[in-house]
C-alpha cells in the first residue's frame, strides 16, 4: 500500500466538492482525506498503484458536482501515510490560486422544499444547498469557508448544524446554510418574512413599484402586464424606449415558444436575462416598445420564487435598482437614498451583499450563448487564456461598460459588469472592485494594461499604481479578447465594429479590419473616416452624424429634403453642421461603425436624438424581419445611397432595415474573404459594440458557414467594451508583445 496525492484545480470550492469526494471515496472503500488548498482541492489516498489513484481521479472527473468545473487534475506519489478511514480536513491557508465560484440559481430540490408546507424551509427566502445559492456576492476571501463570507455573523441552529456536518446530506458543508430559525430574514416596514412578502405582492398587484433586495443588489419591480406602473417607471427613470427585463416562474416561462438553446440558457445555473422573440399577449406593449424581442429571466432566487407565487400577475418587471448610470444599490441606506425617487416601498433583507452584481444579459446566436452583459452567474468565472507570462497582469478596462481583469497562470479573472465611469459613484465601485478582486484571489499586479485614451478613469487608475503600464489601442483589445476566448494567439483577421476608441493617429476609430500575421499587426482597411461634429456629443445626436456622412459622401445636396423631413433638422441646422465639418470646428474624424448605424437609424426610424447609447441603432435593428432582400454594395457609401433611394420610393421601413443589415453583413464578408485570401488566414474574430446587434451577427454566421473561414465569436465576455479588460490582460500576458504597425 502506498500514498498518493491528487491535485484538483478549477471551480472546486463552494460547490460541494469535498462532500462529493468524501461520499465517492466511502462508497469505494477508499481511505484518505480531502482538503481545500490554496490552489483548489487536494485528495490524499492509500492505493496500491498510481494507476489505481488515477482511476479514482477519473471517477471524480466523471461524477463531479453540477457546479464544479475541473481545469487541472493529476495524481502523484507522496510520503507514505496510513489512513484508517476517509475524512474531510479543516481548511488551512496555503497560498496559491483558487477559482471563485459564481452565484447560481435556486436548484429544483431547494425550490421543492420552499414550496412544501410540510418542510421547515417552507417560504424561506434564503434556502440553498451545495448545488445552488450565493457564492461570489457573499465572499470576502478564499478558500471558501463560512467564516470568509457574510454568513459568518449567522450562527447555525442545531438542525442546520446537523445538516452541515452530515456527509449524506446535500447541505454537507454548504457554507451559506440557514433556515428561518437561524438565518437572515426579509422585512417591509414592521412586517417580517412571509407577511412582508405577501404585503409587497399585494402592492405590486395593485399597480405599485417596489424596490426588492435580491442576490447582488436591488430590483425595481412592478406588474409587467399593466401599462400604468410601467409607464410611471419609464417616466421616473427617463427611459421611454429602452427594454425592461421580465421575470416569471419557471413553469410560466416553459409555456413560451422559444428554441431549445434559449430554454436551456434561461434555466441554466447562471440564469441570465435571455432575449427571446416570441408572441406573449400577456405583456404590456411598454415592456419593449422598440422590438418584438423581450428579455426574460426565471425566478432565480428563493425570494423571487416566493414573491411570484404570491402574485396574481404571472410576469413582473425586474430592472436594476439604480439611478441613471450609477451602480445597482446593494444595502438599505443606498436603496432608500437612491431609489426613493421611484418608490416608497422597500422589501429589505439583512444578509449583506459584499460584491454587488447586476443581472447578466445574453442572447442565443447560432444555437450558442452570446453574452451581452457579464455579471451574476458568470462573474468571476475565468477565461483560460492560450498564452501566459509569469507575471500577474491587470487589465483595467475601458470607460464605458467597464470591467477589470486579473490574469495569472493562464487564467483571466474577469469581474462583473461595473458600468460607465462617468460619475463618482461608479468610479468608486470600479476602485472597490479592483481591490476586492485582488484580495479575493490574493493577487498583486506586476503590470497594468490600459487604453490609449489618457483621461479615462481606468487609464488614470493604472498610472497611479506605481507599476509598469502597457498601453494598447482600444480595438486591438477587442480583438485580443475574442482571441483569448477562442484559444488563438496569432494569424487572425480581427473585424472590430465599435463606437469609439482613440486611434494611434489621434482620430477616433471604430470600424477596423486588423490583420495579425506572424506576430505583426496591421490595419489594411477601415470604415470611412468622417468628421464628428460636436465631438463626443455626436453620439447623442445621430442626426448630426447623418448630415456629416451625407456631406462627406456627396449625397447631402440631393437628399436634404429627406433629412429635414425625417430628423426635424432645419436648413440652418444642416448648414451649421456642414460648416463645422468643413472648417474642422469642434470636430474630430471618426471611423466608428456605431455612429454609422446610428445615422442610418436616425434616418429610417426618425430618431434624431439618442436617449441612451445606440438608441436609434437599436430601433433600426428592431425593425428587421427575416428577408432575403439585400443591398448589394461594394462600400458603406453605397449603403447610404441605397437607403436614401428606398426612402424616396416609399419602401416599407422594415424592408429597408433588413436590406441595410443584410447589405452591411455582405460587405464585411466580402472584405474578410479578400483579406484572408491575401494574407493566408482562416480565423476571423468579431468584436465591438456593434456586434451586440444579434440580427447582424446571425447574418454573418450564415454567410461564413459556407466558406472555408472559421468565424469566431465571443462566448464568455460581451462583444462590447465589457470585454476590453480581458483583451488588455491577454495582450499583456504575451512573453513577447506583437509588433504593431498601424
Amino acid at each position: 500500500m502506498r500514498t498518493f496525492v491528487i491535485h484538483i484545480n478549477g471551480i472546486v470550492q463552494g460547490v460541494g466538492f469535498r462532500p462529493f469526494v468524501y461520499n465517492l471515496a466511502v462508497s469505494k472503500g477508499i481511505k484518505g482525506s480531502v482538503i481545500n488548498s490554496g490552489n483548489g482541492v487536494e485528495v490524499r489516498i492509500n492505493a496500491d498503484s498510481l494507476e489505481e489513484a488515477e482511476s479514482f481521479l477519473d471517477d471524480i472527473k466523471r461524477h463531479a458536482p453540477p457546479l464544479a468545473h475541473i481545469t487541472v487534475g493529476y495524481a502523484e506519489e507522496t510520503e507514505y501515510q496510513i489512513f484508517n478511514n476517509f475524512n474531510i480536513e479543516k481548511t488551512v491557508s496555503s497560498g496559491g490560486l483558487s477559482l471563485v465560484p459564481p452565484d447560481t440559481a435556486v436548484c429544483p430540490s431547494c425550490a421543492k422544499e420552499i414550496l412544501n408546507p410540510a418542510d421547515r424551509r417552507y417560504n424561506y427566502p434564503f434556502t440553498n444547498c451545495t448545488d445552488c445559492g450565493p457564492r461570489y456576492t457573499i465572499m470576502y476571501d478564499m478558500p471558501y469557508d463560512r467564516e470568509k463570507t457574510v454568513m459568518s455573523s449567522f450562527q447555525m441552529c442545531p438542525d442546520c448544524r446537523t445538516e452541515y456536518e452530515n456527509p449524506a446530506d446535500r447541505r454537507f458543508h454548504a457554507q451559506p446554510n440557514a433556515c428561518p430559525v437561524c438565518g437572515p430574514h426579509v422585512y417591509y416596514r414592521n412586517l417580517e418574512n412571509i407577511e412582508a412578502i405577501k404585503r409587497v405582492a399585494g402592492l405590486i398587484d395593485s399597480g405599485e413599484i417596489v424596490a426588492v433586495k435580491g442576490l447582488g443588489g436591488y430590483h425595481l419591480i412592478c406588474d409587467a402586464c399593466s401599462d400604468a406602473p410601467i409607464q410611471r417607471l419609464r417616466e421616473l427613470k427617463n427611459r421611454p424606449d429602452k427594454p425592461l427585463a421580465v421575470m416569471a416562474l419557471p413553469d410560466t416561462l416553459a409555456e413560451l415558444d422559444m428554441t431549445e438553446a434559449q430554454r436551456n440558457l434561461i434555466f441554466s445555473q447562471s440564469a441570465p436575462i435571455v432575449t427571446v422573440e416570441c408572441e406573449n399577449t400577456s405583456l404590456s406593449h411598454l415592456v419593449c416598445p422598440m422590438s418584438a424581442s423581450v428579455g426574460y429571466m426565471t425566478a432565480y432566487t428563493p425570494l423571487h420564487l416566493i414573491l411570484l407565487k404570491h402574485l396574481k400577475t404571472k410576469y413582473i418587471i425586474a430592472t436594476s435598482g439604480n439611478l441613471k448610470d450609477e451602480p445597482i444599490a446593494k444595502d438599505e441606506q443606498e436603496a432608500e437614498e437612491n431609489l426613493s425617487l421611484f418608490t416608497e416601498h422597500f422589501l429589505h433583507h439583512n444578509r449583506p451583499i459584499h460584491n454587488r452584481c447586476d443581472d447578466s444579459l445574453a442572447a442565443v446566436v447560432n444555437n450558442k450563448p452570446y453574452i451581452l452583459r457579464r455579471a451574476r452567474g458568470f462573474a468571476p468565472y475565468p477565461v483560460i487564456m492560450p498564452a501566459s507570462s509569469d507575471k500577474c497582469v491587470l487589465g483595467v478596462g475601458a470607460h464605458l461598460k467597464s470591467s477589470v481583469t486579473l490574469a495569472k497562470d493562464g487564467y483571466g479573472f474577469v469581474s462583473q459588469y461595473i458600468g460607465d465611469l462617468d460619475n463618482p459613484e461608479t468610479t468608486a465601485f470600479y476602485d472597490e472592485t479592483v481591490k476586492k478582486m485582488e484580495a479575493l484571489y490574493g493577487l498583486t499586479p506586476d503590470i497594468a494594461v490600459c487604453d490609449l485614451h489618457p483621461t479615462y478613469h481606468s487609464s488614470e487608475y493604472a498610472e497611479k499604481l506605481g507599476i509598469p503600464v502597457v498601453k494598447v489601442q482600444h480595438h486591438l483589445a477587442h480583438m485580443f479578447a475574442c482571441m483569448a476566448e477562442n484559444g488563438l494567439t496569432d494569424n487572425v483577421l480581427g473585424v472590430i465594429m465599435d463606437g469609439t476608441g482613440l486611434g494611434t493617429d489621434g482620430t477616433i476609430w471604430g470600424g477596423e479590419f486588423f490583420v495579425m500575421k506572424d506576430m505583426r499587426i496591421t490595419r489594411p482597411l477601415s470604415m470611412p473616416s468622417v468628421p464628428q461634429p460636436g465631438m463626443d456629443a455626436a453620439a447623442k445626436n445621430p442626426a448630426r452624424m447623418l448630415v456629416s456622412y451625407l456631406h462627406s459622401f456627396g449625397l447631402l445636396k440631393d437628399n436634404a429634403d429627406i433629412v429635414t423631413r425625417n430628423t426635424g433638422l432645419t436648413d440652418r441646422d444642416i448648414s451649421l453642421i456642414t460648416g463645422m465639418a468643413d472648417k474642422g470646428i469642434n470636430c474630430i474624424n471618426t471611423s466608428g461603425t456605431g455612429r454609422f448605424f446610428e445615422s442610418i437609424g436616425s434616418l429610417v426610424t426618425q430618431t434624431p436624438v439618442n436617449l441612451f447609447e445606440a438608441h436609434s441603432a437599436m430601433k433600426l435593428e428592431g425593425l428587421c424581419t427575416p428577408s432575403g432582400r439585400t443591398y448589394s454594395v461594394s462600400s458603406p457609401e453605397e449603403l447610404f445611397a441605397a437607403v436614401l433611394e428606398d426612402i424616396r420610393k416609399g419602401t416599407d421601413r422594415h424592408l429597408i432595415a433588413s436590406s441595410f443589415h443584410n447589405g452591411f453583413a455582405g460587405w464585411i464578408f466580402s472584405r474578410a474573404l479578400e483579406l484572408c485570401s491575401q494574407h493566408i488566414i482562416t480565423d476571423v474574430v468579431l468584436s465591438g459594440g456593434v456586434f451586440q446587434n444579434t440580427y447582424l451577427v446571425g447574418k454573418l454566421v450564415s454567410l461564413f458557414e459556407n466558406s472555408k473561414l472559421n468565424l469566431r465569436l465571443h462566448s464568455k465576455t460581451p462583444p462590447n467594451d465589457g470585454c476590453i479588460s480581458l483583451g488588455q490582460a491577454f495582450f499583456g500576458n504575451f512573453h513577447t508583445l506583437p509588433t504593431i504597425d498601424l
